[in-house]
């Protein structure tokens, strides 16, 4: 119990970062906004680290805030040491992708990337791996948060598919090779 009392803790604390973060960027006079990531902006750069938990409205935050909790504690609950290793990962991949290939005249934030690369790893590792408590959780997650494979796609101008493309990408091959490699060595 103490393990999911854990894994809830931690995903809950990143959330209430960012919510923190909203409200300073509503009560400062500067737009904390603008640091996160513009395309092949060299200046941009550390918008990777930044932009998953700047948001751009409350609806925004809000439709990441649920997401991101489940899913993170679906992750912490069979590791919390992999939950933080895939975290930092996560947001440095999926934000260097968007920074090199995403569209240019445009500042993507939120944490949607991370979200989506949470997703992917879920969907594949559970799969892969064929280990009951992991395929259980991966058909939680198919179940509930199947929709999520439309967000991939283009379609609202305003937001940044790319990061949910890139995270979706790397969250799917993350998981897809750290469960052929504990199958392939179950002792590490």
């Amino acid at each position: 119990m103490k393990r999911y009392l854990l894994a809830v803790k931690y995903s809950c604390a990143i959330m209430l970062v960012c919510s923190l973060v909203f409200v300073l960027n509503i009560l400062l006079p500067i737009n904390l906004n603008q640091w996160g990531i513009l395309p092949r902006a060299t200046e941009n750069l550390p918008g990777i680290l930044f932009a998953p938990f700047l948001h751009a409205s409350l609806a925004h935050l809000m439709s990441n805030f649920f997401p991101f909790i489940i899913l993170g504690m679906l992750i912490a609950v069979q590791s919390v040491k992999r939950f933080w290793l895939l975290f930092i990962f996560f947001i440095i991949t999926t934000g260097a992708l968007v920074w090199l290939f995403a569209r240019g005249n445009s500042v993507h934030i939120g944490m949607s990337g991370v979200i989506y690369a949470l997703w992917g790893y879920l969907l594949v590792y559970g799969f892969v791996r064929r280990q009951i408590t992991s395929l259980i959780i991966s058909l939680i997650t198919l179940f509930f948060y199947g929709g999520l494979v439309l967000g991939v796609l283009p379609s609202t101008p305003q937001v940044s598919f790319e990061s949910h493309l890139f995270g979706a990408a790397i969250g799917a091959f993350t998981g897809y090779y750290l469960a052929k490699r504990e199958v392939q060595y179950p002792s590490q």
